[in-house]
C-alpha cells in the first residue's frame, strides 16, 4: 500500500490543468503565476486535463459547459474555483491529495454529457471535444526551433449535424454537401469554445467543416453581456499597461502556434512586470526584451504562420493590418514600449469574416492574433453560406 501511495503521488505530482477564467484578467494572471511557479504543465486539450481551475464567476452558459467538460474528463479529476487571486496558491495545494483519493474519486458522480447537454442549448454548452488541443510539442531551444506549429488535437464536436448525416452512439455523424465550386463534400457541424486552451473564455466559433475547410463561420460570446469585470479585491492598478497586455497577448499566441517554452517566458516576464519590486522590473524588462528578440528572429515561426489571416494591408474593426505574424510582432514592438495598444476592441463580424474558408488550425491562430479581452459581448456575428 505504501509503494502504491508513492507511486500514486509521484504520477500525479504534476498535474495537467484547464484554466477556465471568466473573471478579471488579473485574477487568470495570478493563476497562470502560481501555475508557473509549481511548474505544473497546461493542458493540451480538455481530454488531457486532470485539473479544472475555474478562475472567477462563470455565467449560466459557461458554468453549463463546464459541467459538461467535467463529466467527460478520465478520472482523477478535480475542479478548483477561485475567486480572489491570494486565494489561488491555497486552493491549489489540495490538488494532489484530491487527486490520489481513489474513494473521493469513485465517490463522485460521473453525470451524463447528452443529459447535461439537454439542460441548455447545444450550441452554448457544446464544443467541448479536443477541439483545441495540441499534439505533443516539443520544447524548443533559445535557437529559435519549434514543433509542429499546426499540430492541433482531435476536433470532434457536440455541435448539430448537417445534412441528415445521422448519429451512432448519440455522437453527429458527417452528411454531405456542395461547397462553393458545386462539388459534394462531406459536412459537420463543429464548434470551437467556449472553454478550450489557450482561447478566450466564453467565446464560441461554430462552423461547418466540409473537408478541412471551415465554412459558415460565425463568433459570439456566450452569457449576453457578462463581460469579466474588474474587481477591487483582484485587479492592479496597472493591469491595462500595454507592455502587460502585450505580453499576455503575445504568451496566448505562442501557445496555439505550438511553442509552450517562448510562451512560459512571456508570461514571466508579465508576471515580474507586475512586481512591486523594482528588481524584478527590471528582470522582467529584460526578459521581455529577450523572448521579443527571440520571436522576431525565428525563421521556423515566420516559415510556418506566414500569410495565415492577412487583411491585405487594410486595418480597421479592431484588428491590426497584416497576418498572424505581423500581428505578434506588433505585440513584441507593443511589449517594448515602442507602441500604444488599440483602445478599439475587434469586431467578431470582422473575425469571422477571416476565419472563413480557414483549416481549424489556422482560425484558431487567427483568434489568437487578436487581443479580445474586453471586447463587447453578447451580439452573434457571421458569414453564411454563399
Amino acid at each position: 500500500m505504501d509503494v502504491r501511495r508513492r507511486l500514486t503521488r509521484w504520477a500525479l505530482a504534476r498535474p495537467h490543468v484547464l484554466l477556465v477564467s471568466p473573471g478579471p484578467r488579473a485574477l487568470r494572471w495570478a493563476a497562470e503565476a502560481e501555475l508557473d511557479r509549481r511548474s505544473w504543465p497546461e493542458a493540451g486539450s480538455p481530454a488531457d486535463a486532470d485539473v479544472v481551475l475555474v478562475a472567477g464567476e462563470p455565467g449560466p452558459s459557461t458554468s453549463a459547459a463546464v459541467d459538461v467538460l467535467m463529466s467527460q474528463l478520465p478520472r482523477p479529476r478535480v475542479r478548483i474555483d477561485v475567486d480572489r487571486a491570494d486565494d489561488v496558491g491555497r486552493r491549489l495545494d489540495g490538488v494532489v491529495a484530491a487527486l490520489a483519493d481513489v474513494s473521493g474519486q469513485l465517490a463522485e458522480p460521473s453525470g451524463d454529457p447528452q443529459a447535461l447537454l439537454r439542460l441548455g442549448e447545444p450550441s452554448e454548452a457544446g464544443g467541448q471535444g479536443d477541439h483545441g488541443g495540441h499534439g505533443d510539442v516539443s520544447e524548443h531551444g533559445d535557437d529559435g526551433g519549434h514543433g509542429d506549429h499546426g499540430g492541433h488535437g482531435d476536433h470532434g464536436g457536440h455541435g448539430e449535424h448537417a445534412h441528415h448525416g445521422g448519429e451512432v452512439a448519440g455522437l453527429p455523424m458527417a452528411g454531405t454537401a456542395p461547397d462553393r465550386d458545386g462539388l459534394e463534400l462531406d459536412s459537420l457541424r463543429v464548434s470551437l469554445g467556449p472553454v478550450l486552451p489557450a482561447w478566450p473564455t466564453g467565446l464560441v466559433l461554430s462552423g461547418t467543416m466540409q473537408g478541412d475547410v471551415l465554412t459558415g463561420a460565425r463568433l459570439r460570446w456566450i452569457d449576453g453581456d457578462r463581460a469579466p469585470p474588474p474587481s477591487p479585491d483582484d485587479g492592479r492598478p496597472d493591469d491595462g499597461r500595454p507592455d502587460v497586455v502585450a505580453l499576455d497577448a503575445l504568451a496566448r499566441f505562442l501557445r496555439v502556434a505550438g511553442w509552450p517554452v517562448a510562451a512560459r517566458r512571456a508570461r514571466a516576464a508579465r508576471h515580474a512586470l507586475l512586481s512591486a519590486d523594482e528588481e524584478s522590473v527590471r528582470r522582467g524588462r529584460a526578459a521581455a526584451a529577450r523572448v521579443t528578440r527571440t520571436v522576431r528572429r525565428s525563421r521556423f515561426l515566420r516559415w510556418s504562420v506566414r500569410g495565415i489571416g492577412d487583411t491585405h494591408g487594410t486595418a480597421g474593426d479592431g484588428i491590426p493590418a497584416g497576418d498572424v505574424l505581423d500581428r505578434a510582432y506588433r505585440w513584441c514592438a507593443v511589449a517594448g514600449g515602442g507602441l500604444p495598444v488599440a483602445s478599439a476592441p475587434a469586431d467578431l463580424g470582422a473575425l469571422a469574416g477571416m476565419v472563413e474558408g480557414q483549416e481549424l488550425a489556422a482560425a484558431r491562430l487567427i483568434v489568437a492574433s487578436v487581443d479580445l479581452d474586453g471586447a463587447a459581448v453578447g451580439a452573434e456575428y457571421g458569414r453564411a453560406h454563399d
